[in-house]
């Protein structure tokens, strides 16, 4: 007769070896814990992607929390590009995913507090539930890159015949919008054509951040 007391013992024993692991890369970590498990260091680095020599992804993304003090201070300080590319071993390409992410995060607020809110408020309302009553965005400024766009950098590249921003095209109208990829299970986005565990990974990253960002504004 299995013992079901020792069965929880031994899941939350697994759990905590988990938790505790050493991970080669915070990408095994996001795919095995989920985004909401990793530090802000190591979201950044999964944007990061790759390093430079003597200098890994994970001690640049450390250099850019030093530098604003938070992920929420690249917004705060409205870093540009030119800004985190004078942080050793960032190029344009990483900063452009970082800043995009960031923008995701001031469009998710933005969206979110313009939901009318049920009464009584509930608290656990998650974003597929909210996502039921949106309504529709405002048109951006001609100077403002849309969703796709911003998606399209974190996605950062593509394949043949098809650019990273027809990429995230076909996968925000796959979800319905930029509000709709949240909540997904990740092997979802594998139906979009262009798309790998690498990228997918990294747009789960990115919208963590974007998360983050939007609780911290509210």
């Amino acid at each position: 007769m299995v013992s079901h007391g020792n069965s929880g013992s031994c899941l939350a024993s697994e759990a905590l070896q988990k938790a505790n692991q050493t991970w080669r890369h915070p990408g095994g970590k996001l795919v095995e814990l989920g985004p909401q498990s990793l530090k802000q260091a190591e979201l950044l680095a999964i944007l990061i992607g790759s390093g430079v020599r003597g200098r890994p992804a994970l001690a640049i993304a450390n250099a850019i929390l030093d530098e604003y003090v938070g992920i929420f201070g690249i917004h705060r300080q409205e870093a540009t590009v030119e800004d985190l590319t004078r942080i050793p071993g960032l190029g344009r390409n990483k900063a452009m995913r970082i800043l995009a992410a960031v923008e995701l995060g001031r469009r998710l607020y933005r969206r979110l507090s313009a939901l009318p809110r049920r009464l009584p408020y509930e608290p656990e309302e998650d974003l597929l539930s909210l996502m039921e009553r949106r309504p529709e965005p405002a048109p951006l400024p001609p100077e403002e890159p849309d969703d796709a766009e911003l998606l399209g950098a974190i996605i950062s590249s593509g394949i043949p015949g098809r650019p990273p921003r027809l990429i995230a095209a076909d996968l925000l109208a796959r979800f319905g919008s930029f509000l709709g990829l949240f909540g997904q299970d990740m092997g979802g986005f594998l139906a979009v054509k262009g798309l790998n565990s690498t990228k997918i990974i990294r747009i789960a990253a990115a919208l963590e951040i974007a998360n983050r960002i939007s609780r911290a504004l509210s």
